[in-house]
């Protein structure tokens, strides 16, 4: 599942237009994804210029190297 690493996201809201499912929101200027919502098609981690959209996967990596 994609998630939001809220430290690389700087709110440009790229995500927000391309989401085909209008799952991504901005919230205090910050891009948040509604689970319920998402399809996991990609296209938020594929647009986001600031690679802030992270896959699962990287969760526990980003926690380690930080």
């Amino acid at each position: 599942m994609p998630w939001i690493d809220k430290e690389k996201c700087v709110g440009c809201g790229i995500c927000v237009k391309e989401c085909p499912v209008n799952a991504i929101s901005m919230k205090e200027g910050k891009a948040e994804i509604d689970m319920e919502k998402c399809i996991r098609c990609g296209k938020c981690h594929n647009v986001c210029p600031q690679e802030a959209v992270r896959h699962d996967s990287e969760k526990n990596k980003s926690k380690f190297f930080k």
